[in-house]
Order: structure tokens, then C-alpha cells, then sequence
């Protein structure tokens, strides 16, 4: 009766432990795959422009605004432009000339894009804990971050360039011997495909020709900040539109002036013959 009594005792106690340990399991697994998967794909807030999608499968199509991009789409902007929003409220904007692919991250290619010519202009909202940082990919490079504003640009020349606007950034060389670099807010670097990234410069020295905004210069309550810069930069590419347009249309009103001028001239000259 006693060992009758123990037997019971210890089954009871062995079958608590596996509803335990099966019910533990339940609770983390949960956790460890969202952190992948959460911002995979992307939806376009807006566009501008003539760009084309290629959705995997699929024939190649125009935008919509509000359209899921699943991963496996290719993005070509033209001379175009992009807005993207990601499921956690990150935002991308592809820009002109620019060729991207959206992917879905995994254990051998962690990263959320693959930029394979162009620029583009990322708001990653900040991962904090155990989660797994944003990647972005290039043929040369890849780029880590947990939460900040960065530029990244691919050239043809497939030389990767990464300026950093806020938080912090690792830029990782794809060459095994490459390398990698932290860079800070105001700070840029350059990667080959043959070589590991460069010593971090600051970013008005590697290019000052190029524009870029101030961290917190798109601020505006209740609007995401890169959408407040797409809308920016459309309104820009208007005035310069109507800008081109009223001189072409004064330069051709002054050729009209100057040939009409020209024809009364001749019609004045002695001996010429009335028209």
C-alpha cells in the first residue's frame, strides 16, 4: 500500500514537470519568432512618379497607394520616388533611380532589404531588448541598426556609402576579411565589394554637395517624419516645374519679340519692298 501510495506520489509529480516544461515552451516560442518576422514586407504610404513593381510571380505593374509588398518584390523608382511603411511604423523612402527588393528576413540573410542600386532614406524605430536588429543589405555591405535615421547609397560600381543622421549605426564588409565600423551622428563611411569599410569621416567631407535635412528638421505633430520630407520634396519638384515652365514660356515670348523686331527693321530699310 505504501509503494502503492509512493508510485502515485511520483507520477503525479513527473506528469506536473512535463505539463510544465510543455506549457513553458508554448510561452516562449512565441517570442523568439516575431522578432524576425514582425516587419517583414512593406506598404507604400505614397509615390510619385513612374515606378514599377515587380511582385514575385507576378507580371510587372504600377503602384497603389496602400498596396502590401510582399517579400521577393522588386522595386525600380525611375525618376521617380517611394514612401514606405513598415508593420512596426518605420518608414523608408526609396529615391529616384534607385533599385530594392524587399525580402524576408532569416537565419542566413537577416536583412529586411537588399538596396542594389540608388538611395534610400530610413526611420527605424527603436528595437530595444532582446530584439533582433534591422538589416539592410547591399552587394558590398550590411548595414545593422536598432533604431535610428540613416542614408545608405549603391553606386554602380556596387561601393556602398552609409551617412548616419541619428542613433547609431554597424556597417559590416560582405568580404570575409572586411570588417566592420560604428558610425555616429554626423558621420559617414564607404564600403567596396573588395574591400572592408572605411574609417568613419564626417559626412560634410565625404560629399557636401549632397542635401540632407538635420535630425528632427521633419518634425511635424501627428505626421510620420519622412512622410513630412516626401511631401517636402514633391512640393519642391513643383515650384522647380513651374519654375522651368515660366521660363521656357518667357524665352519663347523674348524669340518672338526679337523676330518681329528683326522683320520691321527690314520692312523699314531704304529701298526695301513693303511685304
Amino acid at each position: 500500500m505504501k509503494h502503492t501510495a509512493v508510485r502515485s506520489t511520483y507520477f503525479c509529480f513527473l506528469f506536473f514537470c512535463m505539463a510544465s516544461g510543455v506549457a513553458s515552451a508554448q510561452e516562449q516560442q512565441p517570442i523568439s519568432t516575431p522578432a524576425t518576422a514582425m516587419i517583414a514586407g512593406a506598404t507604400i504610404a505614397e509615390w510619385k512618379g513612374n515606378i514599377r513593381l515587380s511582385l514575385p510571380g507576378q507580371l510587372s505593374s504600377n503602384p497603389l497607394r496602400g498596396e502590401q509588398l510582399p517579400p521577393g518584390t522588386i522595386l525600380d523608382t525611375g525618376s521617380g520616388r517611394l514612401l514606405l511603411l513598415l508593420t512596426d511604423g518605420s518608414e523608408v523612402i526609396v529615391r529616384a533611380h534607385t533599385r530594392l527588393q524587399v525580402q524576408q528576413p532569416s537565419l542566413a540573410d537577416p536583412s529586411y532589404f537588399q538596396l542594389l542600386l540608388g538611395r534610400i532614406r530610413a526611420l527605424i524605430n527603436k528595437r530595444t531588448g532582446g530584439a533582433v536588429p534591422f538589416e539592410l543589405g547591399t552587394p558590398s555591405a550590411v548595414i545593422a541598426v536598432r533604431g535610428t535615421q540613416f542614408e545608405v547609397e549603391v553606386n554602380l560600381r556596387n561601393v556602398t556609402e552609409v551617412d548616419v543622421v541619428d542613433g547609431l549605426v554597424e556597417v559590416i564588409g560582405r568580404n570575409a576579411t572586411g570588417g566592420s565600423v560604428l558610425l555616429e551622428p554626423g558621420f559617414s563611411t564607404r564600403v567596396g565589394m573588395d574591400s572592408g569599410p572605411e574609417q568613419p569621416e564626417p559626412t560634410n567631407e565625404i560629399r557636401p554637395e549632397v542635401e540632407r535635412p538635420e535630425p528632427g528638421e521633419n518634425e511635424v505633430s501627428g505626421k510620420p517624419e519622412l512622410e513630412v520630407e516626401f511631401k517636402r520634396a514633391e512640393g519642391d519638384q513643383e515650384v522647380t516645374t513651374r519654375e522651368s515652365a515660366e521660363i521656357t514660356e518667357m524665352t519663347d515670348v523674348q524669340e518672338i519679340s526679337e523676330q518681329a523686331a528683326v522683320a520691321i527693321e527690314a520692312d523699314t530699310k531704304p529701298g526695301s519692298e513693303p511685304q
